[in-house]
């Protein structure tokens, strides 16, 4: 089934990033930095299956060059804690040929160039069912010229009447003036673009959603949303990460991964049992129908028998289609004294009075004993389904329970999991020391 997966963040310098060894890693060139003077070289890094750069209306083509387009961006970023470039990270469902894929990145990588970016694209592949890519994008306009444009302006703080709004001095009570006697207005920064708002954010992701979609087949359609806001009662797994990975590969279990072996296995029990539910839901409904049809079919016939047992204008009685076979006189005649017989047994002089002016024949006994076990089916129906519902309402607190200790056993898997990252980030840094140690010994 394919995975949703579409993180946005920034490379910048106050996280100690640079943009052109960020483009050298995910694109596996040789880019020389030219603000730091160091070489980046990935030429030998493994599963790149596809880069691309798409400049957008503005640009100079020479920026089709990844060393040109991101050293120019390094040159015009000044300050210390710059935002360099915007990255989204993609995973491309599995269902998808190379082909499908490539032609899908590229396609979402349009659209961000033709909001104005630069982007920079490079899908990786190794082989462990991990295929994603990586998207670097320019975060300045380009103006026509092909300069680089202001990432934010200043612009003048207006009232709701579309006024300026004047700066007050607090000691005078009167509007400032600057030391050419000019008069201050308040004035508010005004972004270039909407490309750091929140709700932009949501856009893309639900942009690469329907850019996914075109491709897959109803059921394995992909939502942004999580399950919360799309409605859907199922626990999300948890981010397993390389460490828990590389642990599995070597044969071991890892804990990260089996909390989310028993996720599945959870929501696949709670999928199975919604749609028992649905399915016994949907056989009430039905069995009630037939139960309703039945009974307008017994009080139809009814109806017509009694307009067949009229008397015609010659004095015959004018039969249903459904009555039995014709009658000779002497079996009518003997049918009344067993009919009169009967009744008067029994003490009803109104129903021997009826029954001396009309033949009688057997009762439809059929359709009434259907429509009566049907209607006893549906009442062990109903009972089987109240007690299901106080069986539910007695085992809310279990559900209650068992959703807790879910969400301790995943805060324990994540809290595992960052001591495994630390762990390992020890280990590494105690290597790289070793490794030092020896090279000074040397």
């Amino acid at each position: 089934m394919a995975i949703y997966h579409c993180s946005v963040k920034n490379i910048g310098r106050s996280g100690g990033k640079s943009a052109v060894a960020s483009s050298a890693y995910r694109s596996g060139e040789k880019l020389d930095d030219l603000e730091t003077g160091l070489s980046h070289d990935y030429t030998k890094k493994s599963g790149i299956e596809y880069t691309e750069i798409i400049l957008c209306e503005n640009a100079p083509k020479e920026y089709q060059d990844r060393a040109t387009l991101w050293n120019e961006v390094q040159k015009v970023e000044k300050a210390s804690d710059a935002r360099l470039a915007r990255e989204w990270e993609l995973a491309i469902p599995k269902e998808l040929s190379l082909e499908q894929g490539q032609k899908l990145v590229h396609d979402f990588g349009q659209s961000l160039a033709d909001e104005g970016m630069c982007v920079d694209i490079a899908i990786h592949d190794k082989g462990d069912g991990n295929r994603h890519a990586h998207i670097m994008g320019t975060t300045r306009p380009i103006k026509e010229n092909g300069e680089w444009g202001a990432k934010e302006k200043k612009a003048y703080a207006l009232n709701d009447r579309g006024e300026r709004i004047p700066v007050i001095d607090p000691n005078t009570g009167e509007q400032k003036v600057d030391s050419r006697n000019r008069k201050q207005w308040q004035r508010v920064t005004v972004e270039a673009n909407d490309w750091n708002k929140r709700e932009k954010v949501e856009e893309w992701r639900e942009r690469w959603a329907e850019h996914c979609n075109c491709y897959l087949e109803k059921e394995n359609q992909i939502d942004h949303r999580s399950y919360e806001r799309q409605g859907v009662e199922q626990v999300p797994t948890i981010h397993e990460g390389y460490v828990a990975r590389q642990i599995e590969q070597r044969g071991e279990v890892s804990e990260v991964c089996q909390v989310n072996r028993d996720i599945r296995e959870y929501n696949k029990l709670t999928r199975e049992q919604n749609l028992i539910e649905r399915l016994r839901d949907k056989l009430v409904k039905e069995m009630k129908q037939l139960y309703e049809r039945l009974a307008r079919i017994k009080s139809g016939r009814r109806i017509d028998e009694r307009v067949g047992e009229q008397t015609s204008g010659t004095g015959e009685a004018s039969r249903p289609e459904s009555r039995p076979a014709e009658q000779t006189g002497a079996d009518r005649e003997q049918a009344v004294r067993e009919r009169l017989a009967s009744l008067r047994s029994s003490g009803t002089s109104r129903e021997v009075e009826k029954a001396s002016t009309e033949p009688t024949r057997p009762e439809p006994t059929a359709p009434e004993s259907t429509v009566a076990n049907i209607g006893a089916f549906l009442s062990q129906l109903n009972a089987d389904e109240r007690a299901s519902e106080e069986k539910r309402d007695n085992s809310a607190t279990e559900r209650e329970a068992r959703d807790i200790q879910q969400e301790r056993l995943n805060q324990e898997a994540e809290r595992r999991a960052r001591e495994a990252e630390q762990r390992a980030r020890a280990e590494r840094a105690e290597r790289k020391a070793r490794s030092q140690s020896f090279d000074r010994g040397r």
